[in-house]
């Protein structure tokens, strides 16, 4: 995959601004979410953060998948879908490219 977002990028919270941020390598800004009382500000906030790690982790999955073929899965669950979201995924990360 080419034009890999940099990470890792961290979650950092504002107490002061009452703000949730995430920043990547050398401090730089990324989003900023603003509080709200349910928490999902928090939740959300966090998930971007870990979302370059996430990307490398459906990456690598992937690239086992086609290596050693499908697993028959132990569920009902048939892994073509597992195949398919991953690859999904993985395209919408990359603006629709697999």
């Amino acid at each position: 995959m080419t034009g890999r977002t940099q990470g890792p990028w961290a979650y950092q919270e504002q107490s002061d601004a009452y703000t949730h941020m995430v920043r990547g390598p050398n401090n730089r800004f990324i989003c900023q979410l603003s509080q709200d009382s349910s928490g999902e500000s928090e939740r959300t906030a966090r998930l971007i953060a870990a979302a370059p790690e996430l990307l490398d982790a459906l990456v690598k999955a992937e690239r086992m998948f086609r290596e050693i073929g499908f697993i028959a899965a132990a569920d009902k669950e048939r892994p073509e879908s597992l195949w398919n979201e991953i690859n999904a995924v993985i395209a919408k990360a990359n603006g629709g490219r697999p």
